[in-house]
């Protein structure tokens, strides 16, 4: 079993921030691929669409797509509580998270990196006790003028989500190629 973590903060209010960058790609995958829309467990603390492998055990084979309804800060919760239950190592999982540290629409895929300052990512270290867990980023620019919570709190400019649209297949390369291992 796989788990896909798509990081974002729940709630309208959040809806094309640069934090919840995920978020809107998530639903543009799900459209995408044709897949049934997520459901909120309180059991998991996320919205979660769990796809079996055709003939598969769901325990076993097949891929977990989880949007924590904590907020950014907590996810660790929820990835926590999703790959206990469904006995998910770290390493079939990936977590995908906005980078200040990139120019906006990099893309880059990370293997056991820290958290660099991502809270996050330190919440998800934290609770899992590995950081052995794969990620993938976009970048999401950085603001020199204001602080950066602040600026991951903010709404793109038509401009900058024209370039994170034009990045959508890319992604969705980026996860099929983990789904195939």
């Amino acid at each position: 079993m796989k788990l896909i973590v798509w990081l974002g903060n729940p709630g309208s209010q959040y809806t094309n921030t640069r934090h919840n960058i995920w978020a809107t790609m998530l639903e543009r995958f799900v459209s995408h691929e044709n897949l049934w829309k997520l459901k909120y467990s309180a059991k998991f603390l996320a919205e979660v669409l769990i796809l079996s492998a055709p003939g598969g055990n769901q325990r076993d084979e097949g891929v977990i797509f989880a949007f924590p309804q904590t907020f950014m800060n907590l996810s660790g919760n929820a990835v926590e509580s999703l790959a206990r239950f469904y006995q998910i190592q770290p390493a079939e999982i990936l977590v995908l998270h906005d980078e200040i540290e990139l120019p906006l629409g990099k893309i880059v895929i990370k293997n056991w990196w820290g958290a660099a300052g991502h809270n996050g990512l330190r919440s998800i270290i934290s609770k899992l006790g590995s950081p052995d867990f794969q990620r993938l980023r976009i970048g999401v620019g950085k603001s020199e003028v204001i602080g950066v919570a602040d600026f991951v709190l903010q709404k793109f400019k038509p401009n900058e989500m024209q370039i994170l649209n034009e990045k959508e297949s890319e992604i969705f390369d980026q996860i099929s190629a983990f789904l195939a291992g």
